[in-house]
This record gives structure tokens, sequence and C-alpha cells, in this order.
């Protein structure tokens, strides 16, 4: 019975430490740059010709972002939007803390104009 447990107890230990590890804010950046650009812009505004045609949420339209929780942002990211097909989901590529990170850092302080990448790439 002890060996049961202390095998249990390794797996559950190895598989907490086998979750990857939370993406920084520059790797977010980089995410939205590679991923949200076509709906939502370079900026986050969605005023694309494309993001207009696709219907993408306006990040630097303050009174309209603030109608939107933290949670339900991280809930349509992590899920997507009608089974993926308008907006894909990224479960499987950013963890929960990654979407709070992406909302809190990212789209919360977009900026019209302003395009977000890394920190690297915004000052070239």
């Amino acid at each position: 019975m002890r060996i049961l447990l202390t095998l249990s107890s390794l797996l559950l230990v190895t598989s907490l430490g086998a979750q990857a590890p939370a993406k920084s804010v520059d790797e977010l950046r980089t995410f939205f740059s590679q991923n949200c650009v076509k709906c939502h812009g370079p900026d986050g505004s969605a005023h694309s010709a494309e993001g207009k045609k696709l219907g993408g949420f306006d990040f630097t339209d303050s009174p309209k972002a603030a109608k939107e929780t933290d949670a339900d942002m991280e809930k349509t990211i992590r899920k997507g939007i009608f089974f993926g097909l308008v907006m894909p989901s990224f479960k499987d590529r950013l963890t929960e803390a990654d979407a709070a990170l992406l909302v809190k850092e990212v789209l919360r302080k977009a900026e019209k104009g302003k395009a977000i990448a890394p920190k690297q790439e915004a000052g070239r």
C-alpha cells in the first residue's frame, strides 16, 4: 500500500512539474502579433478591412472594452467563439495564467495606432 501511495505521489509531482512555464509579457505580445492581428489589427483596434469584415473586438475602445470583464475575455481567448469558427480557441497554446496576463498586460493596455509587439521590436 505504501508503495502505491508513493508512486501516486511521484506521478502527481511529475505531472505538476510538466506544465509549461508561464509566458512573459513579451512572449504574449509576440503571440498576439502572430495569432490575433488578422482580426484585431496590429494595435488591437480591429480597424483594418479584415478586422471589420470579421468583426474583431476593438481593445482600444475604452468604453466598449470596459463592458467586458477580464474573466470573459480570458474565457473567449481560451474557448474561442462559436465553436472556433469565428475565433479559434487558444486553450492548447495558452494556460489560464497566460490568458489572464494577456488580457491584463497586453489587451487592456492597447493603444490605437501603437502596434502590439515585443519591447525589442517596438523600438525598431
